[in-house]
């Protein structure tokens, strides 16, 4: 939109790129190299290395934390088809959380590997570090109990790190995780951040699955509206639901997609062919709504309050992080102005 904008190349220094935000009164500069754009840089990401650098955290800007380290582990039988990764760190949600994991273990035949990640400041070797696990022994305990009830093999373990993530990340490619379902506030206050630090991680860096939840109290799973925009993360979010609504008795299901009011004839192809999939596949009537509105987030979250509904779940945004910056994040402002459950799904990423 703007003609001849102000930019810094990924080669100039925070001290010149600071410089151009107070002469021009900017809050953020686009990184360009050539006419490529290949990143953004603002105000906080300056103030973030700064702070890092000052507190001693850190012995250089920008270093890589140490790997982390493996404290504590158990190990159940390895008769599954593939893994499914549950960090657990809020001993308020995980109870919530390791039922929904169940429902898809026992449905995709899978483990379930459970997590509890320690975190120690950046000048604390992880590997050195004394810690206590009495938090940690009580989620991985839970964890264990509920895996017998549904006679899913769940192996635990915890994880000393200078960050959340990373220790996930580690996880992932050290068991083999087919899946990982966790936690999520379902905002953030991080400028320049489209789900939060660690979850933006995971969400680029994850090359299996990944399910984000943000649970709402009480933890009921009766009435589900699933958003769909005919992407394959909207698949994968429908094809995850049957096992999902196994945690209701009674489960009402409706599927809804919207349109921008340029639309003339709005193409309901992708809408229909998931209502007759899922209605075959529940054996139950499922409901599909076309909606017509200027704002996808605001149409689902409207419909979703006005219906009462308990769950919304939805396919994460095709586009990059960089632009879900920039042009703003669907999910996000969805669970942000929602008052159920949102579930976020987001498929594998082809090695």
């Amino acid at each position: 939109m703007t003609p001849n904008p102000v930019t810094v190349n990924s080669t100039d220094t925070l001290s010149h790129v600071l410089y151009l935000l107070n002469h021009f009164s900017l809050r953020r500069l686009p990184v360009t190299e050539g006419r490529k754009l290949v990143g953004i840089i603002t105000r906080s990401d300056i103030i973030r290395a700064e702070a890092d650098h000052l507190s001693g955290e850190t012995t250089q800007v920008g270093p890589r934390p140490e790997p982390s380290y493996v404290v504590y582990q158990t190990r159940a039988p390895a008769v599954g088809k593939g893994r499914l990764l549950v960090p657990l760190s809020n001993p308020q949600t995980a109870t919530s959380l390791l039922r929904l994991a169940v429902t898809i273990a026992r449905d995709r035949d899978y483990e379930l590997e459970c997590l509890q990640v320690i975190l120690v400041p950046r000048n604390c070797s992880p590997a050195e570090t004394p810690v206590d696990m009495t938090i940690s022994h009580h989620l991985l305990r839970q964890a264990v109990q509920i895996g017998r009830r549904w006679q899913i093999p769940v192996h635990t373990q915890v994880r000393v790190a200078h960050e959340p993530a990373q220790a996930i990340l580690e996880t992932l490619k050290d068991r083999y995780i087919d899946l990982v379902l966790m936690g999520w506030k379902g905002s953030t206050s991080t400028p320049g951040r489209v789900f939060g630090s660690g979850v933006d991680t995971i969400i680029r860096q994850a090359s299996c699955d990944v399910v984000l939840v943000k649970l709402q109290h009480p933890g009921t799973f009766d009435r589900w509206l699933v958003s769909i925009a005919g992407g394959p993360n909207s698949q994968q979010a429908v094809q995850l639901l049957p096992a999902l609504i196994s945690l209701s008795k009674l489960p009402e299901v409706r599927l809804c997609q919207v349109f921008p009011p340029t639309e003339p004839v709005a193409n309901t192809t992708a809408l229909d062919q998931a209502t007759h999939w899922l209605s075959d596949r529940l054996n139950r009537p499922v409901k599909a709504i076309p909606l017509t509105a200027k704002s996808v987030a605001d149409a689902v979250t409207e419909l979703a309050e006005r219906e009462h509904y308990d769950v919304i779940m939805l396919g994460a945004s095709r586009e990059g992080l960089l632009q879900q910056v920039i042009g703003g994040n669907i999910p996000e402002a969805i669970a942000r102005n929602s008052d159920c459950t949102v579930i976020l799904v987001r498929g594998a990423i082809a090695p």
